[in-house]
């Protein structure tokens, strides 16, 4: 079994079977089992991430129903994973099994790996950690409750995840540089508020010869922290920028 919610909902059973749930609020009954995983999810907890405001009357007998469907709909093998357990019911899964769940093991590895300076170990894991990622996580889940409670800790791991796999890349070997600078572009202009894209990216710039663009990208940074946050850039990227500024060849 494998259950993908780091994107659109994907569900595959035995054989690579494509599970399609077609119903809305099925498709958030399972991924508020999914999130949490190996754990009772109360009936209450459920009603919550279906209906999100007030339920229907029979909302109880209801419930039972949605799970009944969705034990069908995911097969014999599947579908005996979700047991039911008063208050609620719980999902038994392994960490390979769920995307959410493999991106969290493969992160913490790879950042641990960083904090021991083994850079290939890191740069491997959190790569395939990045890789699990296919668009905005819980794409089509129709639940705010589920996507507010989650989504926002997902993104910034993510991001900060993509931060430390760069930092790796940098590290392994100035030649990787020259591979980060079109992604780096890509995703300073996405989120130009993170300031350590910014200097990845002016590093990687000055490790290719191109210290004109790294200082571009330095006053760039500087212009939208002023103008957009009203602060001067922090002093991490103000001490990198005078390095560049020096041609200090510690940086290469």
């Amino acid at each position: 079994m494998w259950i993908g919610l780091l994107g659109p909902l994907i569900v595959t059973t035995g054989g690579d079977q494509r599970v399609r749930l077609t119903a809305a609020k099925q498709r958030s009954l399972l991924a508020a089992l999914v999130v949490q995983a190996d754990d009772v999810v109360s009936v209450d907890t459920l009603a919550e991430s279906i209906w999100e405001t007030f339920p229907p009357a029979s909302w109880e007998a209801t419930i039972r129903n949605y799970i009944r469907r969705l034990r069908v709909a995911l097969g014999p093998e599947a579908g005996s994973r979700i047991v039911t357990c008063p208050p609620g019911y719980l999902l038994n899964a392994e960490r390979d099994e769920i995307d959410l769940l493999m991106f969290e093991t493969l992160r913490k590895a790879g950042l641990a790996a960083a904090r021991a300076c083994n850079w290939p170990l890191a740069s491997a894991r959190l790569t395939e950690a990045g890789a699990l990622w296919r668009g905005t996580p819980f794409a089509d889940v129709p639940s705010r409750v589920i996507r507010n409670a989650h989504l926002p800790y997902l993104e910034e791991a993510f991001l900060a995840a993509l931060e430390a796999r760069i930092d790796a890349d940098l590290r392994l070997s100035p030649s990787r540089a020259a591979d980060v600078i079109a992604e780096l572009q890509r995703v300073t202009s996405r989120h130009p508020e993170r300031e350590r894209f910014r200097g990845q990216l002016m590093v990687a710039l000055y490790r290719c010869g191109r210290q004109a663009e790294a200082l571009a990208a330095f006053r760039a940074a500087r212009q939208f922290s002023v103008v957009e946050l009203g602060v001067e850039p922090g002093p991490e990227l103000v001490a990198l920028h005078q390095r560049i500024l020096a041609a200090d060849e510690g940086l290469l």
